[in-house]
């Protein structure tokens, strides 16, 4: 069975002297700390339970090390502007913190998907509650994350409670938008009618769709709603 990791991270930002508030461009000079993820949080998918660890918790490697295992046994990692984001922050941060680098894992970034479903908004506060599959947590915005960087417990504890939730929101929109991932990978055994993204043997033969060279057999997941190709055959 393919393990799926749903992942979100959570950073800090930079710390840099600056003279102004308006238009300021910061030399490396002035710059006193660099942005850092300060917390994590994942879940297999279809399994109970949320994964989580913070560098409050047992300190910054300690959490690093916590999602490098992870990663590396993952056939796939889910996230929501992963691949822009999240993965290379934490790329970087392995790096820097002489780890090397995990396994190779197919990333399925499902900001990608939603950018092609002509939605007014991208941003995972609309798209969530617009499918219906739940909110984020609200914040007091900035204010939570002064406090998680000040060392406040209620602030960390919140910042949690956000993390996790945005990962619980990560499953229910994969399960919905699992359909029109177009790039999905394949995650099934090699089983012939078998549902490349969900394993299911509950495929439907849907006709077939016509390219210059080929007839190709259209298959329907009855699970998840998938559509994948099976068999071609060559036109005359």
């Amino acid at each position: 069975m393919s393990k799926l990791l749903l992942l979100d991270i959570e950073t800090l930002p930079g710390t840099a002297y600056v003279w102004s508030l308006w238009g300021e461009n910061v030399p490396l000079a002035q710059l006193n700390t660099p942005s850092r993820v300060v917390c994590w949080a994942a879940k297999w998918v279809g399994e109970k339970g949320v994964m989580f660890d913070a560098e409050w918790e047992k300190g910054h490697d300690h959490m690093l090390h916590g999602i490098f295992t992870l990663l590396s046994e993952a056939d796939a990692v889910l996230t929501y502007n992963g691949d822009k984001f999240d993965l290379p922050k934490l790329m970087g941060e392995f790096a820097a913190a002489h780890m090397g680098s995990p396994g190779p894992v197919t990333s399925i970034d499902l900001y990608k998907t939603a950018r092609k479903l002509g939605f007014i908004s991208n941003k995972l506060e609309f798209v969530a509650p617009h499918l219906g599959v739940g909110e984020k947590i609200k914040t007091e915005g900035f204010r939570l994350w002064r406090g998680v960087d000040g060392g406040d417990p209620k602030a960390q504890s919140k910042m949690m409670k956000y993390n996790k939730q945005d990962t619980v929101l990560l499953e229910q929109l994969y399960l919905t938008l699992r359909p029109f991932i177009k790039n999905h990978p394949y995650l099934g055994e090699g089983g012939s009618h078998e549902c490349p993204a969900c394993n299911s043997k509950k495929v439907q033969r849907r006709g077939v769709r016509r390219t210059k060279s080929f007839f190709i057999e259209r298959l329907h997941c009855q699970k998840c709603g998938a559509w994948t190709d099976g068999v071609r055959r060559k036109a005359a």
